[in-house]
């Protein structure tokens, strides 16, 4: 079957899908203003035909197999149209006239229910589902609530809610330091596989008017210098743009670093753009800061162990993504949230073990005293060691 590949109205390319799922061709526009439609991290018929393999759910997302029965996801993602809440591209048949009012999901509604299995949605499907064409492993949906928001709703990767209530903590320090714009979490409650659990959910940032584009296309839209990091080149593409986002970034670096956020990768940052001028707006505000806290672990780190965390990003280590830095001041260290307000927020998880609880906390309070030799000018990364048996504190 035959699709156009379209930015809202606008026609940028056509593919067609032969039976077995597979691209079997695709013809790009050779007209200038057409091509400035096409996602930017896109060169040529390689990279678009990846670019829409890549656009359903991935294949490890929890539970996806019983969710969608012996369905692929790339088919799932063709069935509606791969549309998305992120941005306003979409697959439009050929043969079908259809129009990007009718259909994109910012205007008109589609199911959805307080369940985390899409198996409720797609039963009974009386329109297209968002989720399609949603990223990331972690069980999550679109919903639609009572106020008609369009809210992001997430689980956990176990029994414990550690990952919700990272979102909320993230939450609560942005709004304290009150610096930059960051996307709003709260705990709800929500059924998965049968039983209710304790997730989270946050409204949606883009709109009919703004769309969403990752870090990790805008790096990759173009080829990068040898002398510059992919840290240095990312801020470089912004600033040609018209975006200052180094003290953001800066900022973000140091407020991951105190909840010990192990997953800030290059898909969950960005900037937002006009879908109409295709002008960049803003950074996005910040989002998805659940893999903190050490969410899926009993035993904590503790002392110089602190500073040997792991992260996924610009590098492959906490103390490495400090060295970009250099307003070491950005984060208020007196308005950081108490100790005992998380303590309080932990103690909402029934599945963690209270020593667990109270050894976070102590972890969290030393990372705010490396915070603040940092700023006293320490370059803490020289603190690290490394030991045949690593030392851990244990109640």
């Amino acid at each position: 079957m035959n699709y156009f590949i379209k930015h809202e109205d606008k026609k940028v390319a056509v593919i067609n899908i032969d039976d077995t799922d597979n691209i079997a061709r695709i013809e790009i526009s050779n007209n200038s203003d057409t091509l400035r439609y096409l996602p930017i991290n896109v060169k040529d018929k390689k990279g678009l035909s990846d670019w829409v393999k890549n656009r359903g759910i991935p294949v490890t997302r929890q539970d996806i197999k019983f969710d969608l029965k012996n369905k692929s996801t790339f088919r799932y993602m063709m069935e509606n149209l791969g549309l998305s809440l992120t941005d306003h591209y979409w697959l439009c048949p050929v043969n079908e006239d259809i129009t990007w009012k009718q259909i994109n999901l910012y205007k008109n509604d589609f199911k959805s229910a307080y369940s985390l299995d899409l198996c409720h949605d797609i039963s009974g499907k009386t329109n297209f589902i968002p989720s399609a064409s949603l990223k990331g492993d972690l069980k999550k949906k679109w919903i639609i609530d009572e106020n008609g928001v369009r809210r992001l709703v997430k689980g956990n990767c176990n029994d414990s809610c550690r990952q919700s209530i990272s979102e909320v903590f993230a939450t609560e320090i942005h709004k304290k330091q009150g610096k930059y714009n960051s996307t709003p979490y709260e705990l709800i409650k929500i059924s998965s596989n049968g039983k209710k659990i304790t997730g989270c959910q946050c409204p949606n940032f883009t709109s009919i008017d703004t769309e969403f584009i990752p870090a990790i296309d805008i790096v990759n839209s173009r080829k990068k210098p040898n002398d510059k990091s992919y840290y240095e080149f990312y801020i470089q593409i912004c600033y040609e743009h018209g975006l200052n986002i180094r003290y953001l970034m800066e900022y973000q670096i140091l407020t991951d670093f105190v909840i010990s956020n192990s997953d800030r990768h290059l898909n969950n940052f960005g900037i937002l753009r006009n879908s109409k001028s295709l002008n960049w707006l803003q950074y996005a505000p910040i989002f998805d800061s659940g893999n903190s806290l050490f969410y899926k672990s009993g035993i904590i780190p503790m002392g110089k162990d602190l500073l040997e965390l792991g992260v996924t990003s610009f590098s492959s280590q906490e103390t490495g993504l400090l060295k970009y830095v250099r307003n070491r001041g950005i984060v208020d260290i007196n308005k950081l949230p108490a100790c005992d307000d998380l303590y309080t927020l932990l103690q909402k998880d029934k599945n963690t073990a209270q020593d667990t609880n109270e050894n976070i906390v102590k972890a969290y309070q030393m990372k705010i005293r490396y915070l603040e030799d940092f700023q006293n000018g320490a370059d803490i990364w020289s603190y690290t060691y490394r030991k045949k048996s690593r030392q851990y504190f244990v109640k």
